[in-house]
């Protein structure tokens, strides 16, 4: 039987942890909105921080990527360099943390594609992960 003190602790704990999940559901939530409307540095500005709390959260990195994708695609080339390099190493990690959803490894595959190599674009990368894809199916999943 659990002490009474440890009890609570769990139960603290399990509501913390519940608190923060749907914590990170609004502000992928909004952060989503944001992005829909092409409002990408708010979107950035909300998911930045749900991301700290739940790094685990890789729709979240995805929706990272993707934003700072099209800042870069508006920004002038210097900051366009910098911005770049932040879509590419957030859609990296969005692929590791979902090995398989198939939104996030096409989204890395058309950067592959269309980044020139300085920023790390790579026809070989691309085609890599384009075998990979055709291995996962056409369904999105994670």
């Amino acid at each position: 039987m659990l002490h009474p003190l440890s009890l609570l602790l769990v139960v603290l704990f399990a509501t913390g942890a519940r608190a923060e999940a749907m914590d990170t559901e609004a502000a992928y939530a909004n952060a989503h909105r944001a992005f829909q409307t092409a409002r990408y540095a708010a979107a950035v500005d909300i998911l930045k921080p749900a991301i700290k709390a739940r790094p685990d959260c890789a729709r979240c990195v995805h929706l990272l990527g993707k934003s700072y994708g099209r800042l870069a695609e508006q920004a002038s080339w210097f900051s366009a360099v910098d911005l770049a390099r932040k879509a590419r190493n957030a859609l990296e990690h969005a692929v590791e943390l979902a090995p398989h959803n198939v939104d996030a490894i096409d989204d890395l595959i058309r950067y592959y594609r269309e980044a020139p190599a300085f920023l790390g674009g790579s026809s070989d990368k691309a085609r890599a992960l384009e075998q990979r894809r055709q291995q996962i199916g056409s369904g999105a999943a994670d």
